[in-house]
């Protein structure tokens, strides 16, 4: 099973397959387990922005406005609390991620290779062109836009004009995951993890490598069994950089020199979330881990949500929550990871961690293209 995982998985210069592919089909997925429904989670609001196909698409926030895109080409703009629709917006380009929002500017990317930009009124303000696949989310910070590229190099885009300042180049190996993590900007620099197991810090205004470090090593006797791919965004606070690899670990390295600090063996592709003293881990097997975050010493286990291709955790209030390929959103009590809730959407998969809205609200897109935003009664 493992290796059939892996082989739906790969990216390889023959092909490539989405990790949606390893949810499989909705007859494989197990049964919805049994719970104790002890509230019903609110859908404050909700809009159709348009399918995203095969590819994820993830709201973006930034002040009082929310910024949603599809595969189609189509790029919206909504008041947060409501959900009133102020601009939409045809790109004229069939979109392949998105959306970067910040400073200003809303950032889509297309699949002929464009970094398509506008100002928060839907003007467009600049385009910029690569060769190569664009996957993830686009950032922006310090007056730079950074764009990742499928092939392992970050590009950073003057924020004003599009030009470029700099690029990064990390070599993929000959197999690896086809991944749609971007990058994590945070005090000046840009956080990435790579096939291979790598994690890098690079300076955000020049490019140059800050440190590498190693997340996981290759084990095992098949190049199958040899992928140690980081699938997800790294984690970042003021003392330490942590990432978690596809049959990997989680290690977390000091922020300034690289050097690990600590690390646990856990595999995971979907990701991870930190709260306080906690990660929340959403593993391979689809198990939801809390583990301390100093050490990574095992807090509590929940497994009822095996094999429903959940996302990467998200924490809203006193509880963890996760969506699944069938478009439930499922709700987990903090402090032991009981079942507590869920709620279902429109039954197609979520593929990206809920998105912070407010202190109250968080959204969720799901592959339909429906936007939810949801509380906590």
């Amino acid at each position: 099973m493992k290796k059939l995982i892996c082989i739906l998985l790969l990216a390889s210069v023959s092909g490539c397959a989405s990790i949606h592919n390893l949810f499989g089909s909705k007859s494989t997925i197990p049964k919805l387990p049994k719970i104790h429904q002890a509230f019903e989670p609110l859908i404050l609001w909700n809009d159709d922005v348009g399918s995203a196909d095969d590819s994820v698409f993830v709201p973006a926030v930034d002040g009082g406005a929310i910024f949603a895109a599809s595969r189609g080409g189509k790029l919206y703009r909504f008041e947060s609390l409501k959900g009133r629709r102020i601009w939409k917006i045809e790109t004229g380009h069939k979109l392949s991620a998105g959306v970067g929002a910040g400073e200003g500017l809303v950032v889509v990317c297309s699949e002929d290779g464009e970094v398509l930009a506008y100002d928060e009124s839907g003007k467009a303000a600049w385009h910029f062109h690569v060769i190569g696949e664009l996957l993830s989310v686009p950032e922006i910070a310090d007056g730079v836009v950074v764009v990742r590229v499928g092939d392992g190099r970050i590009f950073g885009l003057d924020e004003k004009t599009g030009k470029q300042l700099w690029v990064y180049q990390h070599a993929n190996p000959a197999l690896s995951i086809r991944s749609y993590a971007g990058v994590v900007v945070s005090q000046g620099m840009v956080y990435a993890g790579f096939a291979g197991g790598k994690l890098v810090s690079v300076d955000i205004q020049t490019g140059a490598v800050n440190w590498e470090s190693t997340v996981a090593r290759a084990h095992g006797t098949t190049e199958l069994e040899r992928i140690a791919d980081v699938t997800s965004l790294p984690i970042v606070d003021e003392l330490q950089v942590c990432a978690i690899a596809y049959q990997g670990r989680l290690a977390c390295f000091d922020i300034a020199k690289g050097e690990l600090i600590w690390s646990t063996d856990v595999s995971s592709y979907a990701g991870m979330i930190v709260n306080k003293r906690n990660f929340f881990v959403s593993n391979d097997q689809g198990d939801v881990l809390s583990l301390d975050s100093t050490s990574g010493a095992s807090i509590w286990k929940q497994s009822e949500l095996e094999g429903r291709g959940i996302t990467a955790p998200y924490v809203q209030d006193s509880y963890v929550v996760v969506g699944d390929v069938q478009g439930y959103v499922h709700f987990m009590r903090r402090s032991d990871g009981d079942l507590v809730a869920r709620i279902d959407t429109d039954g197609s998969p979520i593929r990206f961690q809920p998105v912070r809205l407010n202190s109250d609200m968080f959204l969720v897109q799901t592959q339909k293209g429906h936007l939810y935003a949801m509380a906590v009664p």
